[in-house]
């Protein structure tokens, strides 16, 4: 079917028809299927709208309502849907999808984070341990230099 079969049956002109489309795709994104023509001498192919059934049928309900209520968004909105209402509606799932990454992101950090805090305790307690064990030794060792003896085990074993 072509703009002037739907207009026939619709009872518009073949223009309203074609100013229709565009806009139909504008608030609805609803795609009609069209071929590509040559004609005449351009070199670029144009667009021509093959209409279906299912099309037909939307044009004639989108005529009657815009009889009734002379108001073509809203026709519009009502035959094919609302373009932007269903961006809303992708967003929303978009966020939603990111909000539940989000928390289970930071549920994941919150793990390591403690696990990281309880590896830095248990080698905060080794560095303790070794610096008690430090200590120790340089107070062996203070105590053997004042005694002296470490002079005498070396002499002893230098002999």
């Amino acid at each position: 079917m072509n703009y002037k079969d739907i207009a026939r049956e619709v009872g518009r002109s073949p223009t309203t028809v074609r100013k229709w489309c565009p806009r139909i795709t504008e608030l609805s994104g609803y795609q009609f299927t069209f071929k590509k023509g040559y004609k005449g001498r351009n070199k670029e192919p144009l667009k021509q709208f093959v209409f279906t059934d299912n099309d037909l049928t939307k044009f004639k309900e989108l005529a009657k309502l815009l009889t009734d209520t002379n108001d073509f968004s809203y026709s519009i909105f009502e035959v094919y849907g609302n373009l932007k209402g269903k961006r809303e509606r992708d967003l929303k799932k978009y966020i939603d999808d990111l909000d539940d990454y989000y928390f289970n992101q930071l549920d994941s950090l919150k793990k390591k984070i403690k696990n990281l805090e309880t590896n830095n305790q248990l080698l905060s307690n080794k560095i303790a341990t070794l610096e008690q064990f430090n200590s120790r030794l340089k107070k062996i060792e203070i105590g053997l230099r004042k005694k002296n003896i470490g002079d005498l085990l070396n002499k002893k074993f230098k002999n």
